[in-house]
């Protein structure tokens, strides 16, 4: 593990204290966290917020709002702040970047129930409860809020520990990060640090804190001299936690695991709006768990994959999603890779998944591309507020897909697997593009390889619960049994 290579700003940024700050007479007092931007680093000009009386660092964040494939698009920006808290806090945010100022405002999730209160220009509403919050402008997802409420941190360890790598604030470069065997990487609240993290063949390793890892150092990928440069890259890596951090800008996938077990992921915050920018993605995992994030991405945000090897023990739970492009939840295209004899995927859970956006490509997918069986796999609670799924032109629109057909990410030509067992229970869309019912299909592929026993429950969309499959909109062809809607 290599020492930073320069040094951008002092390490004294940050508000630690635990502020004390009384809400309603009969409340406890609220416990308040804030944490001090770099000071080589300016507070976004486009969002000024308030969190009971005292300024937020507001960051400026990649997004991108083109909704199909440009592989020399340009991002643009959007303003994100967090804090952490217990208790009640008042939320005050200005947007002097919009013209034409605040007129209307809406804060995501649906179900927190919050209703924003919008005068003279600014927004202000009560959050009691952490987790990820978007306020959405006017009727529009342009310079909409990230803002990420924390619970209070504990535990945090000791930076004199020798196996402790710890990133105090302030505005870091660095060499890549390798952590080995037992150790811990601590990202402090109000630290920027502008690197790469690898875990390869390591074990009993943590990744935590409350500060970003940052990309907007390195070019897209896919740029003339530029490489892939993964923020945080699993490899062959056993019993690691990541937590309490944010992913901001990075120019390729976000959070990778390949060939790993046991590894929990909790309260991570990954925002990306560059090329192939993947938010949690797997390729031949097993035991991973991932609780409490979100993920707005510029490709697949939930991706499972088999790369060299089977993939069993998925779960995701408890997440908010924003996809730009691509998918929301995919199962594949890559389901061998030609290194496995019966690769399968299975024992996948997806649930209580907020889908706040999804622009592009199917809110749920699995596209088995090589021979593996997919199987035992489970939606439960999905909710999707905007299924505003515009395809590639006018494809690929789809709310559920699933296929057994070869791909450009294809390795096993002319060889196909299967897909079977796969519930949705609990399916529920607010808001779609044309105000109707989107189209779901399913497609195997011949006698040997089919697509068998899919259930879907609990399906309401606009309001209407939805108990066939032509009111579901669900085609298939003739390699498929066993699919019904309860």
């Amino acid at each position: 593990m290599k020492k930073p290579i320069l040094l951008l700003a002092a390490c004294l940024l940050i508000v630690l204290t635990m502020i004390p700050t009384l809400t309603l007479a009969d409340q406890q007092p609220t416990k308040l966290t804030l944490y001090e931007g770099p000071k080589t680093m300016q507070t976004s000009r486009d969002a000024a917020v308030n969190v009971n009386g005292y300024d937020l660092f507001v960051y400026d964040v990649m997004v991108n709002h083109e909704h199909i494939w440009n592989a020399n698009t340009q991002p643009t920006t959007t303003p994100m702040a967090y804090f952490d808290f217990e208790g009640t806090v008042r939320v005050r945010v200005e947007m002097p970047g919009l013209a034409q100022g605040v007129e209307s405002a809406v804060v995501q999730p649906y179900a927190c129930g919050i209703v924003p209160e919008v005068k003279d220009g600014a927004v202000t509403f009560t959050i009691s409860e952490p987790g990820p919050y978007t306020v959405v402008f006017n009727g529009s997802v342009n310079k909409a809020l990230h803002l990420f409420a924390n619970p209070l941190e504990t535990d945090v360890p000791d930076k004199d520990d020798p196996d402790v790598f710890w990133i105090g604030p302030g505005e870091w470069v660095m060499d890549a990060i390798a952590l080995k065997d037992n150790q811990t990487l601590y990202l402090s609240g109000g630290a920027v640090l502008h690197s790469i993290v690898s875990v390869a063949n390591a074990s009993n390793v943590k990744i935590r804190g409350r500060g970003l890892i940052d990309g907007s150092d390195y070019p897209a990928w896919n740029q003339a001299g530029s490489y892939a440069r993964v923020p945080i890259d699993l490899n062959h890596a056993k019993n690691v936690t990541v937590e309490g951090i944010g992913i901001v800008n990075s120019n390729c996938w976000n959070l990778n695991s390949y060939s790993s077990k046991n590894v929990t992921i909790d309260n991570v915050k990954i925002i990306s709006g560059r090329q192939n920018g993947d938010g949690f993605t797997f390729q031949s995992c097993t035991s991973h768990t991932v609780t409490n994030c979100f993920a707005r991405t510029w490709d697949d945000s939930l991706v499972i994959k088999n790369y060299s090897g089977s993939t069993k023990g998925i779960t995701f739970k408890n997440i908010q999603v924003w996809t730009d492009l691509a998918q929301s939840m995919e199962i594949g295209y890559e389901t061998d890779k030609g290194m496995t004899l019966d690769p399968e995927i299975s024992e996948v859970l997806f649930e209580d998944i907020t889908v706040l956006y999804n622009f592009h490509k199917p809110v749920i997918s699995i596209h088995n591309s090589d021979d593996a069986f997919v199987h035992d796999i489970v939606y439960r609670n999905i909710v999707v507020e905007n299924a505003f799924m515009q395809g590639d032109n006018g494809n690929n629109r789809e709310l559920i897909e699933m296929t057994l057909q070869n791909s450009s990410w294809s390795t096993v030509r002319d060889e196909f697997g299967s897909i079977d067992d796969v519930l949705i229970d609990g399916l529920t869309v607010i808001n779609t593009l044309d105000g109707k019912v989107p189209r779901s299909r399913l497609s195997g592929q011949s006698e040997e390889n089919w697509i068998t026993n899919v259930t879907l429950k609990n399906v309401t969309i606009l309001g209407k619960p939805i108990t066939t499959l032509k009111e579901m909109k669900l085609s298939m062809d003739d390699y498929c049994d066993g699919i019904v809607i309860e």
